[in-house]
């Protein structure tokens, strides 16, 4: 069985140059991408270009003007200055900026205190409003069903679906967590640690059946971890239909030169949603299990747990808040230890970053699979705070491991730059395209089947 790491050692065999002509049918591949926000940093849109193959990028914001004065004001204004790469060439950019800020102001202004719910109804709102458009400018686009190819993301491409499907373009869905499986835990969470969660509840059945609506008109449903796959398997998604493809990022000149260099303290850092199904009750737990140690919890990213739970975090956990990307590199570089507890995550790319900065990183199995245990980090059972203080005491007490993992780290995380996530996708997309029947759709059938139970 060809598992997932020997799936990324190959793609990683290849150089962008050269990447193109090794993937056979798929070399003329045209792909249309659709994303809301810039989840990961632009990182589909700008590896299908980076393979010559992005023909459109569909967002609901793109700042092409004024990044430097806004780069310099608050934290709203730097982080629409992120809504932007140039990697990726203007003229190939569709957007809706001034109504895209408009309309996501109803959610930026909701989300601190809103409940599941709510959320969700405008996650759907917002996720309609943006698909309607780009099946609008769509609708006068000419394309070829033998080339063009499209990729949305979940909860805002359904209508863009619909459109495509009729006019026979090949279309893949990302749904980027666990779906409602996900949620659940969430709520199992909520009920073990009562008073923690800032708005308890779920998400309602319309929320749920605009993803069910995706999967079933989407030719392809790509998930990013196995974790991911198994649970979309159990909310009936057929097993013909996954596929899983790591996330990867644009290193660049991001890689540390050299491993982390720890001082008397050991500082580790917690970065994202300070949220339950990341598991920072757990990572309380184990802080509060080294309170004897010389350790140091930084806790950067956006509060979503009540006042009552912070108040009870133990005095050598230090809370940041949130951080805008162009902050990122600060915050990694104060760390020696990278820490993700998580309950249930469709892959966490915060992985990838820290190990970019040489962080070992301490993990659950419920996520993406980058971590190789006890090589370039630890990974700790889900739910299980001794368990994490017991790794996080072992690389504090020996600085020479820490250092090790901290070497294998910036190794291990070359094998996810960009374009290894577009290569494989194009792969698996050749094998199930209508219009590229090859040996290749004989060999293995897909990730899917090769990974999955």
């Amino acid at each position: 069985m060809l598992c997932q790491s020997a799936m990324r050692t190959r793609a990683n065999d290849w150089s962008s140059a050269d990447a193109a002509p090794k993937m056979g049918a798929a070399r003329s591949f045209r792909w249309i991408v659709s994303q809301e926000g810039s989840r990961e940093s632009y990182a589909v849109p700008l590896a299908f270009h980076r393979l010559n193959m992005l023909r459109l990028f569909y967002a609901d914001i793109w700042c092409r003007h004024g990044r430097g004065i806004l780069g310099r004001g608050p934290g709203g204004a730097r982080a629409l200055a992120t809504r932007f790469h140039a990697g990726i060439p203007s003229d190939r950019v569709v957007s809706f900026s001034l109504a895209g800020i408009f309309s996501r102001a109803a959610l930026h202004f909701q989300r601190p205190h809103a409940c599941p719910a709510a959320l969700a109804n405008e996650y759907c709102r917002f996720g309609r409003w943006f698909a309607l458009r780009v099946r609008q400018h769509l609708k006068n686009l000419e394309v070829e069903p033998e080339r063009d190819l499209f990729f949305g993301f979940n909860t805002n491409c359904l209508e863009t679906l619909e459109l495509l499907k009729d006019r026979r373009v090949f279309t893949v869905v990302d749904q980027v967590d666990p779906a409602r499986l996900h949620d659940e835990a969430v709520r199992a969470e909520g009920e073990l640690w009562p008073g923690w969660a800032q708005a308890p509840g779920g998400k309602p059945e319309s929320y749920w059946e605009r993803l069910k609506a995706e999967w079933a008109a989407a030719d392809l449903v790509l998930v990013n971890s196995e974790w991911s796959g198994t649970a979309l398997l159990k909310q009936g998604v057929l097993r013909e239909k996954i596929i899983i493809v790591p996330l990867a990022i644009d290193l660049g000149a991001h890689v540390a030169s050299e491993p982390v260099k720890p001082g008397k303290t050991l500082k580790v850092l917690w970065l994202g949603s300070v949220i339950l199904s990341k598991g920072i009750q757990y990572l309380a737990e184990a802080a509060r299990l080294l309170k004897g140690q010389d350790i140091e919890f930084l806790v950067a990213g956006p509060v979503g747990i009540s006042d009552r739970a912070v108040q009870t975090f133990p005095p050598n956990m230090k809370v940041l808040g949130r951080v805008t990307r162009d902050k990122l590199g600060e915050v990694y570089r104060q760390a020696h230890v990278f820490v993700l507890p998580t309950i249930s995550d469709g892959f966490a790319v915060t992985q990838l970053e820290a190990m970019a900065r040489g962080l070992p990183v301490v993990t659950t199995p419920n996520c993406g699979r980058v971590v190789a245990d006890g090589v370039d980090g630890f990974i700790v059972p889900a739910r299980d705070g001794k368990a994490l203080a017991d790794a996080l005491a072992r690389l504090n007490n020996d600085r020479a491991l820490l250092r090790e993992m901290s070497r294998n780290a910036l190794t291990t995380v070359r094998k996810y730059d960009l374009p290894s996530n577009a290569i494989l996708i194009n792969e698996q997309v050749a094998k199930h395209h209508p219009h590229w029947p090859s040996e290749a759709t004989n060999e293995n059938h897909h990730l899917g089947h090769q990974l999955l139970p």
